[in-house]
């Protein structure tokens, strides 16, 4: 056991830190890397409904520690009923590292 915590300690991740209550999911992306890094960040948001499907996307730079849990902003999104949210966000460095994550947030049926 001891060895996996190692691996996940020396390895690159993303994740989400996922919030919920009865109106709003509130997710932050969370981001760790082995080197420092300038990293290109791409958050892509796809939501559905019944009035039809709508896209948004963004990018930017942001300076990444090596060996540190850091936030890479925070969203807050309500989901209508019967409709879906998605989220994806990727991290690059334009070399080896990409990092990909991405949630469906389900509206209240």
């Amino acid at each position: 056991m001891h060895l996996v915590l190692v691996a996940a300690m020396v390895s690159n991740q993303l994740w989400f830190d996922m919030h919920h209550d009865a109106q709003y999911y509130e997710i932050t992306p969370m981001v760790s890397v082995t080197e420092p890094c300038t990293c290109q960040v791409t958050v892509a948001v796809t939501q559905q409904g019944s009035a039809g499907n709508s896209t948004s996307r963004q990018s930017g730079e942001v300076n990444l520690n090596a060996n540190q849990q850091q936030a890479l902003g925070r969203m807050r999104f309500s989901v209508p009923s019967g409709g879906s949210t998605q989220i994806a966000v990727t991290v690059s460095d334009g070399g080896a590292l990409i990092l990909t994550h991405q949630v469906v947030l389900p509206g209240n049926t």
